[in-house]
């Protein structure tokens, strides 16, 4: 993870993998994916590009699919881990984005990809839900849908809506996403920034002036007159105060249950959600299987014309002649109903590793 100065989400985006050089191969059912058409780009700041699988819609009110692994959803992704060093010179003329690495972060240096699986109408939240699948590994998620029903007033506690969410009914109520904006809330107040990895409505960031925690705001002179760098260290600091003071009121929020608990974030009355079973296995299998993977993502999907004429990635994958060395940076992740009721309409995947651009 990295915490990016003067970030721009398109630049940033721009600089996180691409869907084409991401996904090498989907199919459902054994029906191969409509890769453009069924995946929507999702910004996230931690890991950038997230993509979303939207289920084409048939038309009908039929389920998802039949139960078992062989009518769900697989998903062949490059992880691009062992890609960073080749490209570090391919990025914006030269150089990494720029930023500092959170050495303390919960998700500092990872590998492979986080995946969510989530109901329609429900934003997820990657740091605080989902599964890691690692480079080298097949991943299968078995989803098993289950709805909790509780009790209101004046016998029970639940609420059936969020009490400090600006957007009311857009989206479906969860205690988690409550607790999301009360930490914001908290951040807000006593920072004056918000966090980029939190939810907060635009208009109240905009009536409010509010700059992201993680962003420097450097004056002209910085750039104009480089001996004169008092105001640049002084725009420094403030970034630097600013990322403290935000990681100072999420420790503190977590130790003071008091100031959680006055958001009023309860359990919703009526709460829909997936059950996911996880596994791995080692994947590609040594031998006449890892040759028919290798054959099926670089002859079949012809995945090396995604990059152009890049000779990074060229020599990154053909220098050695090795298969299982040109594989070892991808994973697949298969996800499938247990329950022949349950309708699979999105799941997200997010890129682990943030700094990957391919080609020239």
């Amino acid at each position: 993870m990295a915490l990016y100065a003067n970030s721009i989400d398109i630049r940033l985006t721009t600089a996180g993998i691409q869907l084409q050089q991401y996904v090498a191969s989907c199919s459902i059912g054994g029906i191969p994916c409509n890769i453009t058409r069924d995946f929507e780009l999702r910004f996230h700041p931690y890991f950038l590009n997230c993509y979303r699988y939207h289920k084409p819609h048939s038309g009908d009110d039929s389920p998802w699919l039949m139960p078992g692994m062989d009518n769900g959803l697989s998903i062949i992704v490059l992880t691009g881990s062992g890609m960073v060093d080749q490209n570090k010179r391919e990025v914006y003329g030269g150089d990494l984005l720029p930023g500092i690495y959170d050495a303390g972060g919960v998700t500092a240096g990872d590998d492979g990809v986080r995946v969510m699986i989530h109901p329609d109408g429900v934003e997820p939240i990657p740091l605080a839900e989902g599964f890691d699948v690692p480079p080298g590994f097949s991943a299968s998620l078995s989803v098993r849908a289950r709805r909790n029903e509780r009790i209101g007033p004046p016998h029970g506690d639940c609420i059936d809506h969020d009490p400090i969410s600006p957007w009311g009914d857009e989206t479906k109520y969860r205690q988690m996403d409550c607790q999301q904006h009360c930490l914001q809330r908290h951040i807000r107040d006593k920072c004056r920034c918000y966090e980029e990895s939190l939810p907060i409505d635009n208009d109240e960031r905009k009536r409010l002036g509010l700059q992201s925690c993680r962003t420097i705001h450097f004056p002209e002179q910085c750039s104009q007159h480089p001996d004169d760098i008092g105001p640049c260290v002084d725009a420094l600091m403030t970034w630097y105060e600013g990322i403290k003071c935000a990681k100072r009121v999420r420790e503190q929020v977590r130790e003071n249950r008091d100031q959680m608990t006055s958001c009023q974030c309860r359990a919703a009355c009526d709460e829909f959600y997936y059950d996911v079973s996880y596994s791995l296995a080692r994947w590609p299998a040594p031998g006449f299987e890892g040759d028919a993977v290798y054959n099926d993502i670089f002859h079949l999907n012809r995945f090396m014309d995604r990059f152009g004429d890049s000779e990074t990635v060229r020599r990154h994958f053909n220098e050695s002649g090795d298969r299982a060395k040109a594989l070892r940076d991808f994973a697949r992740i298969n996800v499938y109903v247990a329950d022949p009721e349950v309708r699979l309409d999105h799941s997200r995947v997010c890129a682990r590793e943030l700094l990957i651009v391919a080609g020239d």
